[in-house]
């Protein structure tokens, strides 16, 4: 009984972590032009974009400077499904979604929940808020 409860704390515990990021995973997908490829990652928003109409909504678009290496995303993120995040040049930002290779250092997208569950869901989270 007791090692039941103890594997219960456990496995919570495990669920309830942070996800990890991976600069180093990204900048490798980046240097081998790699694309839909899941990835966490993190950095400071260096730019702050206008919207920009998509075929499947509205996006809220930024750049992130990758933390502790020169490459930058722009992530993508559809406010039509998921959420507009609140944010500001240098906030740090952690984003989970779909990296797409460009030659400017790539993109990520479905950063929002996937209302039809044909896609892993993402998510934004900034100032300890995390926006699905």
């Amino acid at each position: 009984m007791i090692r039941a409860a103890a594997l219960t704390v456990v496995l919570l515990a495990a669920a309830c972590a942070p996800e990890q990021t991976d600069n180093a995973a990204v900048s490798r997908d980046f240097a081998e032009h790699r694309s839909n490829v899941e990835v966490t990652a993190s950095g400071a928003v260096t730019r702050v974009l206008a919207d920009a109409p998509g075929p499947d909504g509205t996006h809220q678009r930024f750049i992130v400077q990758l933390s502790g290496l020169s490459q930058t995303l722009l992530v993508d993120n559809n406010v039509d499904i998921g959420r507009r995040v609140p944010l500001g040049q240098g906030d740090l930002v952690t984003v989970h979604g779909e990296y797409v290779w460009n030659d400017q250092g790539g993109l990520v997208h479905f950063t929002h929940h996937d209302p039809v569950h044909t896609h892993e869901g993402g998510w934004i989270e900034v100032r300890g808020v995390r926006y699905e």
